[in-house]
């Protein structure tokens, strides 16, 4: 197997633990003394990568200063293992999706989405267009779908091919490391996989040019499914306690995502300063997908985060009788 993003992905890791993945020191902002500031985590839910833009822009611009925080940017390992280590208490906020947090509350859990990133579930499942002819979900049947160990997509995926015609058992869906993914698609080892605009797409596309395959997607969006996408969680305890915190974070990091759709090429300039291993080509093509899914100023609408909630439920019928709709956003953060 060409092992060669599992080693990029095995280098960033290394780097990012031994640097911690936090933010370097940095000057207190004009006016306020430097003991003053707040200091508070953000769990990545995986690598740096675009979807994480705002986030790097509001540390390197001084955003999170601005409103009296010192964010200490960590990897994460996945958008579930992420919302429940964020109800844990392990990080105070994160980037997680609100399949995850429906299943979070479901269990007894205090996750809760504080402002949208991704206004569309931004997800699919890519495959090499030169080998299959992938169409419609009837076409998956029989194949073998590659996903990540903690994503979504374990929970998501049986109940999009419900809704689709198909029982869950049409398809043979793997548990697979994140890093191992994609070349596990380019040498044949899966049929489909797990891919993310803003996140891991651009990066089958690379991978797919180099190894002389055209990739192609079938987007869940485009067939039964109208839920949102990831955003910034955090804790009830955190916004009963801490609401400035809370409302302080949401500022800053929505004014950096603003910031990068301006400003797309200083933004990519900015991660790149952070993390110099980044691909500039992978992660500018990341910054520009994000960017066309923050919508609303990271309002969330109640209508669609209801039909959100029907899908989650619809493969889990005990999360329908302890989790309601108002149990899983609150628009309060965000103006």
């Amino acid at each position: 197997m060409n092992a060669r993003p599992t080693l990029l992905a095995t280098l960033i890791v290394t780097l990012l633990t031994a640097a911690g993945c936090s933010e370097p020191p940095q000057p207190a902002a004009p006016g306020k003394a430097s003991g003053a500031l707040r200091k508070v985590s953000f769990n990545m839910a995986w690598l740096p990568q675009g979807s994480m833009v705002g986030i790097i822009v509001a540390q390197e611009r001084g955003f999170f200063r601005d409103v009296g925080l010192e964010v200490d940017a960590v990897r994460g390992f996945g958008g579930t293992r992420t919302t429940n280590e964020v109800d844990q208490g392990m990080f105070d906020f994160g980037y997680g999706d609100p399949v995850s947090v429906i299943l979070n509350r479901g269990g007894g859990g205090q996750a809760r989405l504080v402002a949208m990133l991704n206004s569309r579930w931004p997800a699919g499942l890519c495959f090499l267009a030169d080998k299959r002819k992938i169409e419609t979900p009837a076409d998956l049947r029989g194949l073998r779908v590659g996903g990540g160990q903690n994503s979504a997509v374990q929970a998501l995926l049986p109940v999009w091919l419900g809704r689709n015609g198909l029982a869950s058992t049409d398809v043979t869906l793997l548990q697979l490391n994140p890093s191992v993914i994609v070349t596990s698609l380019i040498e044949g080892q899966i049929d489909a996989a797990e891919c993310w605009s803003g996140n891991s797409r651009p990066l089958f596309v690379k991978e797919a040019r180099a190894a002389g395959h055209e990739l192609a997607s079938l987007d869940y969006g485009k067939f039964n499914l109208d839920i949102y996408g990831s955003g910034i969680i955090t804790t009830d305890r955190m916004i009963r306690e801490q609401p400035e915190t809370v409302r302080g974070f949401v500022t800053a990091a929505l004014r950096g995502y603003a910031f990068a759709t301006d400003n797309a090429a200083p933004a990519l300039a900015l991660m790149q300063q952070r993390f110099p291993i980044l691909d500039p080509e992978v992660t500018s093509a990341q910054i520009g997908e994000m960017s066309a899914l923050v919508q609303d100023a990271g309002r969330m609408n109640p209508d669609k985060m209801s039909r959100t909630l029907d899908f989650v439920a619809a493969g889990y019928a005990d999360v329908a009788t302890k989790v309601q709709t108002a149990d899983v956003y609150t628009n309060d953060f965000v103006k």
